[in-house]
């Protein structure tokens, strides 16, 4: 491990989908163990969604509240009132096995990616989606072919996807309140595309999947850098710190010290991260 890598959390089975709430805490889903642990600015750690396993995705609403995958899409308080604390539905979807990764548009629109399969079942893959819900709560399907919907963010005039299954990004003009056609425009090395996020030239990183490492990916298309981690599997990244200076990798083992588990780890970024829109859309009363 690099003196200027650092361990953030470990113990996950396979830890997904990090965000950083406006509290200051990093919020990192265990998609196979379940549940959310929230490792709090001022130190300590908190769990919420106990027992919600296939959380692909977390974004942070307007009103506070943190959005959750799985099954369905479901809203939290970071400290829920009693009765709550499984959060409350507010995405589902006619023949879709569940949410994965999530996203939020300029506008506060929720980005949710549908699988229509369920992978670790190993049934047979089935084209999913992407739903784009507007902040005054209609919704609509991005156009395209996305079997296993990942990572999904923002940058400018584009939109970007991850379709792990093929290994590939996808990408789509972006136009608010209407769908783009998604299209094929960069292929992993290793042959998976899981999370990413976008940095503040327009370059999207992109986790690699069992390629154990990160893709500094240019707005043309031509892959700037790798950054290789400890790790058999990468799942995820999200910026965080005042200038969204430092870069999180979400893991699933950590190859030098595999007693570890899955792991969270930082360092510095090569280009600071894009400012992450919060979500918009309507919500119940979770109080």
């Amino acid at each position: 491990m690099t003196s200027e890598l650092i361990l953030l959390a470990s113990g996950f089975a396979l830890a997904e989908g990090p965000v950083v709430h406006g509290s200051g805490a990093l919020c990192v889903a265990d998609a196979l163990a379940g549940g959310v642990r929230v490792l709090c600015a001022g130190g300590g750690e908190r769990q919420l969604l106990a027992g919600r396993k296939g959380i692909g995705g977390l974004v942070v609403h307007a009103s506070g509240a943190l959005l959750a995958s799985g099954r369905t899409v479901v809203a939290t308080e970071l400290d829920p009132p009693a009765g709550r604390e499984h959060g409350v539905e507010v995405l589902t979807a006619r023949h879709v096995t569940g949410f994965n990764d999530l996203g939020v548009g300029p506008e506060g629109q929720l980005l949710a990616g549908m699988l229509r399969y369920r992978p670790f079942r190993g049934e047979p893959a089935v084209p999913g989606g992407l739903r784009v819900v507007e902040a005054e709560g209609t919704a609509y399907d991005m156009p395209g072919e996305v079997i296993w919907p990942n990572g999904v963010a923002v940058a400018g005039e584009w939109l970007y996807l991850s379709d792990f299954a093929t290994g590939t990004v996808l990408r789509a003009r972006w136009s608010a309140g209407e769908g783009q056609e998604l299209t094929p425009w960069w292929r992993s090395p290793s042959g998976q595309a899981d999370g990413l996020a976008v940095d503040a030239e327009g370059a999207v990183m992109v986790a690699l999947g069992s390629g154990g490492a990160v893709a500094r990916v240019l707005p043309n298309g031509e892959t700037a850098e790798l950054i290789p981690m400890p790790s058999n599997f990468v799942a995820s990244v999200c910026f965080r710190g005042a200038g969204l200076e430092r870069l999180v990798v979400c893991t699933a083992d950590n190859t030098e010290s595999p007693q570890l588990g899955g792991c969270v780890f930082e360092l510095p970024a090569p280009v600071p991260g894009a400012p992450v829109p919060v979500a918009a859309i309507p919500l119940p009363d979770l109080t």
